[in-house]
């Protein structure tokens, strides 16, 4: 058989299986052996002894253009991704102010965005929408049937912009959504019975994402937290961040959600779950209900960084970084199969839009580059999780999840040929300059991390080789299912 590559002598990753030493041969994009020894000299070869060879990473929480341009940030942060062994992106999308500064429909939106996205990624991409407006609900069938747009968002903690009084919360919303429609359990209900009302027509599966804090007692703890600053102006500014969106906010808004998915029959998905107290609410409410349908996701992030670490205000997301405990108890979860997927939250920004003012300071970061090489440290090295049973969180379980099985997020024949090859041995510092990012700083410098990519293969195009992006970006819209 012709071969366009062929990879040679490596350990091959079987999501969720076992390893193998194994060569794999690779023509138009696919994989179409996976041999002891495969013993042809056509086409392109790469030895990977001593090397392990994964699915290219699904990363499906990405925030593209929230900061910066959109067009910058699709070629900068896609760019960074690559080099993480990541090669298909998910971003987050909603109207409103960031991103875009928009308000319009999606159904007339989303071929401008596709336009931009053009020839500015280096990674394979979709996009998950937040329906804002009542429009945007309505359209709905139609986004996933005319875009394959099959994961929408809710973020509950917009209805409390400015987390003061009821009358002036919906002002700021009408300012930063740019809609007059209420942003409410009302407008979460309505989404998921529309999600529920498709799937219950289709074969396709739709699912609802949810950013799980509840405002309304985010207000109170808010207020304390800035009082207990002043008092001691020691404390660092994220063990204060804490306090002020605590776990029990986490909790009250993943049981809020959880009801409406179970009245609706809508399938969800927690988002970014970030501590003890949110994954045992999770457990708990699927004990009770096994029959509704949700997903846990949790972040690089909120499995790597602690409050203990003292990071500071750079460190500012939502929600917010928690403590040792909980690291250990969501690694417990990994363990144990009661988280379903990793991802990075991805949110490319500048160090000044953080500032030196908590309260001020803009939330999110990039991660997406340094998911392996964390998941490996802290998951295969320090607590011995196989190798086979850690990667299937960012290859395989997205895939599923997301729909996109059949052609990624696993090494099986027929699919996509999209790689990450890693040198499990190979040991970095982390700083802002090592990484690809247009973001100028890290919260995880410092840190040392063990077993970082060499190559990234995406439909079997070399892109990334030694630390070099080595091709342009090739990047293809998925329409999803695919």
């Amino acid at each position: 058989m012709e071969y366009d590559l062929i990879i040679k002598g490596g350990k091959v990753v079987f999501p969720g299986q076992y390893i193998i030493e194994a060569d794999l041969g690779i023509n138009e994009g696919k994989i179409v052996t996976i041999s002891k020894n495969i013993n042809s000299n056509s086409g392109k070869i790469i030895n990977a002894e001593g090397k392990i060879i994964i699915p290219g990473v699904i990363d499906a929480h990405f925030h593209i253009g929230i900061y910066r341009n959109f067009m910058d940030d699709a070629l900068s942060e896609s760019r960074s991704a690559i080099a993480g062994g990541v090669t298909t992106i998910l971003s987050y999308f909603r109207t409103g102010r960031n991103y875009l500064n928009v308000q319009e429909n999606y159904i007339t939106l989303l071929p401008k965005l596709l336009e931009m996205s053009a020839g500015h990624f280096y990674t394979d991409y979709g996009f998950n929408l937040a329906p804002i407006t009542e429009s945007h609900i309505k359209e709905i069938p139609n986004l996933i049937k005319e875009f394959g747009i099959t994961t929408f968002k809710f973020y509950m903690f917009y209805k409390g912009l400015n987390l003061k009084s009821a009358y002036m919360r919906n002002a700021v919303e009408r300012e930063y959504l740019l809609s007059d429609t209420p942003y409410d359990l009302g407008h979460l209900y309505n989404i998921m019975k529309t999600i529920a009302n498709y799937n219950a027509n289709s074969s396709i599966k739709a699912r609802l994402s949810i950013h799980a804090e509840e405002s309304e007692i985010i207000r109170i703890f808010l207020e304390e937290a800035k009082n207990l600053e002043t008092i001691n102006p020691n404390l660092d500014p994220l063990e204060i961040y804490d306090l002020a969106r605590p776990p029990i906010a986490e909790r009250i808004a993943i049981v809020e959600a959880f009801e409406l998915a179970r009245i609706t029959n809508c399938p969800i998905n927690i988002l970014h779950v970030s501590s003890k107290e949110a994954l045992n609410t999770i457990l708990e409410l699927k004990h009770n209900h096994p029959e509704v349908d949700v997903k846990t996701e949790v972040t690089v992030s909120h499995l790597t960084l602690n409050t203990e670490m003292k990071i500071g205000i750079k460190g500012k997301v939502n929600p917010p970084i928690r403590h040792k405990e909980d690291n250990e108890r969501l690694w417990e979860g990994i363990l144990k199969d009661e988280i379903d997927t990793i991802g990075s939250d991805h949110a490319a920004i500048e160090r000044n839009r953080k500032g030196d003012n908590l309260w001020n300071a803009e939330n999110g970061y990039g991660a997406t580059e340094l998911i392996i090489p964390a998941l490996i440290t802290e998951g295969y090295y320090k607590r011995k999780i196989p190798l086979e049973h850690l990667i299937k969180f960012i290859t395989m379980n997205p895939a599923k999840v997301f729909n996109l099985s059949n052609r990624k997020g696993n090494i099986l024949l027929g699919y996509d040929a999209d790689l990450a090859i890693i040198d499990i041995n190979e040991e970095k510092k982390v700083t802002a300059d090592i990484l690809h990012s247009a973001q100028d700083f890290t919260p995880f410098e410092g840190l040392v991390l063990k077993g970082w990519p060499k190559i990234t293969i995406l439909r079997g195009n070399v892109i990334y080789e030694n630390g070099e992006i080595i091709e342009k970006p090739i990047g293809q819209y998925l329409k999803r299912p695919l």
